[in-house]
């Protein structure tokens, strides 16, 4: 019996486990090197008894990701979902207004635009809608022949005024993502309107984790092992990964799938030839720009905030504090009764943030807490500060003919090293998943040897119409 091929993951985030689900099915062995000292990435939640359920970070999904849904189903796990509302508050100079994505009637009544950008802003919806399988957000060779260069906020001018644009489609996309319209793709924008619409919006009750975990059942898990060295000798790869004792131990395999973020993947594999990783996948690897993240979060008096709700600034300025988001939670009291309570997530404007990161976190509470009532002034003072979670690298930046160049490296990737990770489309696990799975089908198909061919590079004129 001829002995099986040996893959390593490296990276055990949304992205390598689905990597490692095909290719456990394949039949191959799997070895997971992940830093952290769990499955996840960036999807990963954090978790404090306190509170019930216990989870605190927790990724939003919604009703149109197919491969969740289908993961979902496969194991069981329809208990976990809980459907939240899409209660999205939009602040304006101090005035808020409710904009739910599925209701027409909050379009049509929203008082901080006329009534000429509330139909500019629906009958763009209804035009991109039509377009919903080619708008693909989570597939960049779908998306590909759209990203004609054009930025998110470019497309927007096109029906929005000014205000429009700052009060309806901004708030939109920013309130979710932390990125600016300008310098963001038109593609992911138009597939933003394109999905949304009339979605349902979901958590998992536990954390979005249990589908990596779940997925990456039968591999071979090596938590805390950070890879520090990857090289390709004679075909082989060679794999040094240093444990959280310090030590390093290094093994060889017949391939691997490299699922980090673009700056670790590019680092990891900057000595290798060019015909093992060539140069348009090193210039995407080494051009990829992220937007850190700096969640704060309190507990507060359940009556003091609305419920599940996203509350986010208008505007084009960088503001103090960008998005308030609000899950509901159970408290035991000093009786050890259960007290209804809210979780508010606070996240401050990029400029902020990249001050923030480097200081304390007393530092970042006692900032925050100042800084928190510039968006809503009736944030309760008495706020509980209860945990900080601090990203660099928390959203890849879709720019402008980023689609186009990650449909060409998905083209030419090839074993024995190939890359995943939702830097492919967008900061959405499905997107990363998607990104697992196709990696693995390129060590796993029949003359996976030989690059494949590149997606196109002309927009079609039905997608140059924005």
């Amino acid at each position: 019996m001829s002995q099986r091929e040996r893959t390593a993951v490296i990276g055990g985030g949304m992205a390598g486990c689905a990597a490692a689900k095909e290719l456990i099915k394949a039949g191959r062995e799997v070895v997971i090197f992940e830093a952290a000292a769990g499955l996840g990435g960036r999807a990963r939640s954090w978790h404090r008894s306190e509170i019930e359920p216990s989870v605190g970070i927790n990724l939003w999904f919604t009703s149109f990701y197919k491969l969740m849904f289908e993961r979902i189903h496969e194991y069981g796990l329809e208990d976990q979902l809980v459907e939240m509302s899409n209660n999205v508050i939009v602040v304006d100079n101090g005035q808020p207004a409710e904009l739910l994505s599925d209701s027409l009637r909050s379009l049509l009544t929203y008082k901080h635009v006329g009534l000429r950008d509330r139909i500019g802003f629906l009958t763009g919806t209804l035009k991109e809608t039509r377009l919903r399988k080619q708008l693909d957000i989570f597939d960049p060779v779908k998306l590909a022949p759209f990203d004609d260069g054009t930025t998110a906020a470019e497309y927007a001018r096109k029906s929005l005024s000014q205000r429009g644009f700052d009060n309806l489609l901004r708030p939109e996309i920013e309130s979710f993502w932390l990125w600016r319209c300008e310098d963001v793709s038109a593609a992911h924008v138009r597939a933003m309107q394109a999905q949304v619409a009339g979605a349902k919006f979901y958590v998992f009750r536990n954390g979005m984790e249990v589908i990596a975990e779940r997925n990456a059942e039968g591999a071979d898990i090596r938590l805390e092992h950070e890879v520090t060295d990857l090289q390709v000798t004679g075909g082989r790869v060679h794999i040094t990964a240093r444990s959280a004792d310090g030590e390093s131990h290094a093994e060889i395999f017949d391939d691997v799938v490299v699922a980090t973020t673009a700056p670790v993947a590019a680092k990891l594999t900057a000595a290798l030839p060019n015909d093992i990783v060539g140069r348009d996948t090193r210039e995407f690897l080494e051009t990829q720009v992220y937007e850190p993240a700096l969640s704060v979060s309190y507990l507060v008096d359940f009556s003091s905030m609305p419920s599940e709700a996203h509350i986010v600034a208008a505007g084009a300025d960088d503001p103090p504090v960008k998005t308030i988001i609000t899950f509901p939670r159970k408290v035991k009291d000093a009786q050890g009764r259960s007290v209804d309570k809210h979780l508010a997530f606070v996240y401050p404007g990029r400029a902020e943030t990249r001050r923030l990161l480097a200081m304390s976190p007393e530092e970042q509470y006692a900032e925050t807490t100042r800084l928190v009532t510039k968006l809503w002034p009736d944030f309760p003072a008495d706020a509980e500060p209860f945990e900080i979670a601090v990203r660099p690298h928390a959203m890849p930046l879709p720019a402008p003919g980023r689609y186009r160049m990650s449909a060409r490296v998905i083209g030419l990737q090839h074993a024995p090293v190939v890359f995943a990770g939702d830097y492919f489309t967008a900061p959405i696990s499905e997107a990363a998943m998607l990104s697992g799975i196709r990696a693995a089908e390129k060590l796993t198909t029949a003359g996976k040897l030989t690059p494949t061919s590149a997606a196109p590079t002309t927009a079609p004129t039905s997608a140059a119409a924005g």
